[in-house]
Order: structure tokens, then sequence, then C-alpha cells
């Protein structure tokens, strides 16, 4: 993640100043692909298009022509960081996919992408690739499919569906299940250290709560938005998380200062909500790096899987939307 700042800078520039800083990989007059040469990256991101092979790179950067000039909306990174930002805005929180808590090992890397294969047209709505991602130790999908929908002035969108596979016999540590983090589906990580150094300050989801209870216990249920504001102090950020009453898990920025970096959401398609509980996590800090982590846990990840096993399908979008307050019903 560290190398992302300084590459992030240079790709705002509209393409002919990026055009030397990496290899053009594919323009369609919408959207450019630029790959970022691996290097010495031990686990590069193979690119192909109509099965010939392109390269190996450490990154893919995402550039879409906003009035002629093309601006950064979208970086993929091999070791399976995802920073999409709005076309108005600059680069701000990532995410990552999968990863989970292992009974012996504790918490595994996030599956990464490992092939890529890019298309050769693009739609008017969105550009779909095909890949592979692993974490190279116990998950694997080979039928990864990723759209990169056409974004607008201050929206961004990117939806990811695989099937993941065991590569091994796993187990699931329950024990992390009273924190509700034993299967994370996604996580995003920013930054929150002050007001003035800060690129996400508050997480919100909607829960269901029991209202209007009769004298025989049968009650409504009502949605409720449970906000819960960054402080920068170790510890969960929701108190007592609920399973999910809506698609979102959302990370906002309620303010264009320091800098207008964007809010970022989940999005969740299946699981369904119901089956998935937002929590997250802050370490104390007193420098720039990323130090708060949100995610989403399955609530029904098995305690163990046999090697060649399906573990789940999974379908989820990650948006990047401008800086914007937060509608709250509770405050924690």
């Amino acid at each position: 993640m560290k190398r992302l700042a300084p590459l992030l800078l240079g790709l705002l520039m509209a393409a002919p100043a990026f055009a030397g800083a990496g290899s053009l990989l594919f323009d369609d007059g919408r959207w450019r692909v630029f790959g970022v040469p691996s290097g010495m990256d031990p686990l590069p991101i193979t690119v192909t298009q109509n099965k010939t092979t392109l390269g190996t790179f450490s990154s893919l950067s995402f550039l879409f022509d906003k009035g002629g000039v093309f601006v950064l909306v979208l970086t993929l990174d091999s070791d399976g960081t995802i920073q999409p930002s709005v076309p108005s805005g600059v680069p701000g929180a990532v995410a990552q996919l999968t990863r989970y808590f292992e009974c012996e090992t504790g918490l595994t890397d996030p599956i990464r992408f490992t092939a890529i294969e890019l298309p050769k047209k693009t739609s008017n709505d969105f550009m779909k690739l095909k890949g592979e991602a692993s974490n190279f130790d116990s998950l694997v999908t080979d039928k990864l499919k990723i759209y990169v929908i056409r974004p607008d002035n201050n929206l961004m969108d990117v939806e990811f569906q695989y099937k993941l596979k065991a590569t091994r016999d796993i187990c699931v540590d329950q024990a992390r299940h009273e924190t509700d983090e034993e299967f994370r589906i996604f996580q995003i990580d920013s930054r929150f250290v002050s007001a003035g150094n800060q690129l996400n300050d508050l997480a919100r989801f909607t829960k269901n709560i029991d209202v209007d209870c009769n004298v025989f216990g049968d009650c409504n249920l009502d949605r409720v938005r449970e906000c819960a504001p960054l402080s920068n102090t170790t510890g969960y950020i929701f108190d007592s998380p609920n399973r999910l009453a809506d698609r979102r898990i959302e990370l906002f920025h309620t303010t264009e200062t320091p800098a207008a970096t964007p809010t970022l959401d989940a999005i969740l398609f299946s699981p369904a909500p119901n089956r998935v509980k937002p929590q997250g996590f802050v370490t104390e800090s007193d420098d720039l790096s990323l130090n708060v982590s949100l995610w989403g846990n399955w609530v029904d990840a098995d305690k163990t899987y046999k090697t060649g096993k399906t573990i789940g399908s999974f379908d989820f979008a990650i948006e990047a939307d401008k800086p914007e307050q937060a509608g709250c019903d509770r405050i924690q």
C-alpha cells in the first residue's frame, strides 16, 4: 500500500502526462488502462487480452474520459488493494477482498489479484474484467468477475463476483465470532488520527430494532441508521452490531478537509445482508499509516472446510462517493 501514494499523485494528471509512468494496455476512447511494471514484485498480476499475455504488472490503473481529459477512477494493486475515487476528488481509503481468522495462525492475508483478462471492448455502462485471485495459502477463485462501472462526477463503483474454494483444510477461528470478525467478506482500510489528519471520520450501518411491542411480546421492526464517529483510540468501532437491515456498510468522510477524500461504501448482494454483521477496529496512531479497518463479517461461515470444497459465493460493490454529511438516527 505504501507505494500507492506517489503513484496516485501522478495518476491524477491527464493521461499524456501519466503515460510515461506505465504501459498503456487498453484504450477504447472512453477508458484507458495502464499497467505499472512489476519490477521486483514477487507476485505480480498477469494481464491478458484475447488470450494473449500483455505482461506482468504490480498494479493496474483505470482512467475515464471526462471532457477530453482522462482522470483516475480506480487502482487495482497486486497485493489485493482496491482504490476507487470519484473523478472530481482525490483517492483516499482502500478496500481488500476476503480474509479470515485461521485457528492456529490468526488473520490471513486477503486474496490478491493473480490474473486479469482485459476486454476487447466496453459497453456504455461498464468495463467487464475476468480473472483469478488467491491468498497463496488457503483460498482461491479462478472465476473472478470485476465490473468497473461508468463513473459520474461524484460517484464511482466497482463490483466483484467470485466463488471461493479451499486449497487445503481450513479451520475458521470461532473464538472470533464474539467480536464479529472470523470471516471478513471485504475490508476497508482508512486513517483517522485527528480532525486535521484523516481520510474518513464516521462509520454507519442500518439495523432493525423492535418497536411497538404488545403484551404478548409481538413486536414490529423499525430500521435505524447507527453511526459511530471515529476517534484515535484503540478499540472496536461498533458497540453491539446487529445484522444488516440494508445492503450498505459505510465509511463516511463528512467534510472536504483536510482533503476531499471520498466516502467509501460496501454494497452487499451475496451473501444476503441479513447474513452479515458490520464491525471495525481502530489502532491508536500518530502517523500517516492506515489505522482504521471496517469489514462485513459473514455469520454463516463454517468452522471447517476440506480441501477442494466450495466455501461460498460472494458478490459486492465498493463505491466511492464525494464527501458528504451522514444522516444518523443513533450516534454511539
